[in-house]
């Protein structure tokens, strides 16, 4: 018995052995093989894009196209080769590209006080609060137009078809507008102008000829808007533009009756009428731009005149 207990005890104590440099070989082992995980590196922001930064705090990643005069046009990094997306041009901060050049958009105002973590952000030290920045002075964003009607497109001379007419010039228009949306412009505008009309009617019965002449000078001030039909960065702009305003016309007529029997005896009269009734205007054309700040624009249809040309001349500096 001693001896058989003998014999168990020795193959215990070896089986404890070798669980025991079993045990101990598996922790060295994988104390070898562990791997070190590095820690993750921060991204570079222009590694390969650029970075558009929003007025509002947004921050766009992407590949811009182009920066034109109303929208800025840029690729997604995500998708090489997905479409192309546009922002307002006016929403847009600044924009820092690969090669770390900074393009500012929409320039502060200087004299304000800059949060340096959120730029589009500024500090109002009265309220001690952070308000967002936004530009409300309307004579630096603005543009003002200048243009010249053709063909007359309003009139309030009675049977105008018997009439032959000439413009003494052309009618003028002034404009000042501003921008409302990103693809909305709201503006105000007045124009002149002055057209003659010329007839002649014979009168058997009582031996009559009249020679009529009339002048009519109108004046128009309306208020409209503006809107652009595309959102691309193209230097052609196609908008309709709609709006109300008042329109008055002032006549001053002559008529000079002569008598066929007697040439020696001739009567003039003279009148006037003035009306100012409600005006519409509805026109549809384009804008072509020059340059940044200069464009040129003709458009068609209801107002002083049913054909304008003009120039437009932005305050703003972009």
């Amino acid at each position: 018995m001693k001896k058989e207990n003998q014999a168990k005890i020795k193959i215990l104590l070896r089986l404890i052995i070798i669980v025991m440099f079993l045990t101990v070989s598996n922790v060295y082992g994988q104390s070898d093989t562990q791997r070190v995980i590095p820690p993750p590196r921060s991204v570079q922001l222009n590694a390969g894009f650029d970075v558009i930064v929003k007025l509002n705090g947004d921050i766009v990643y992407g590949l811009v196209k182009e920066v034109g005069p109303y929208f800025i046009s840029y690729q997604r990094t995500d998708i090489p080769d997905g479409p192309i997306y546009t922002i307002p041009r006016n929403e847009v901060y600044v924009i820092s590209y690969r090669n770390q050049v900074k393009d500012y958009i929409t320039p502060m105002e200087s004299g304000a006080p800059i949060d340096s973590h959120y730029p589009h952000r500024q500090i109002d030290y009265k309220k001690d609060t952070v308000l967002l920045k936004k530009d409300t002075d309307l004579f630096k964003n603005g543009s003002i137009s200048f243009g010249l009607g053709f063909i007359r497109g309003f009139t309030k001379v009675m049977d105008v078809k018997n009439y032959s007419s000439s413009a003494t010039f052309p009618v003028i228009s002034f404009g000042y507008e501003i921008n409302y949306k990103s693809n909305l412009n709201l503006g105000v505008k007045i124009g002149f102008g002055s057209h003659k009309f010329a007839t002649q009617q014979f009168s058997s019965y009582d031996s009559t000829q009249n020679n009529i002449s009339l002048k009519e000078n109108i004046f128009a001030l309306y208020v409209y808007g503006r809107y652009f039909l595309s959102q691309s960065t193209s230097k052609l702009q196609p908008y309709i533009l709609g709006g109300l305003g008042i329109t008055t016309s002032n006549i001053l007529s002559n008529n000079t009756i002569s008598f066929t029997n007697d040439n020696s005896q001739v009567i003039l009269v003279k009148s006037g009428t003035r009306s100012a009734p409600i005006g519409i205007t509805a026109r549809i054309g384009g804008y072509y731009f020059i340059n940044k700040q200069l464009k040129f624009y003709l458009d068609a249809g209801l107002g002083l005149s049913v054909i304008n040309v003009g120039l437009t001349f932005s305050l703003k500096q972009f």
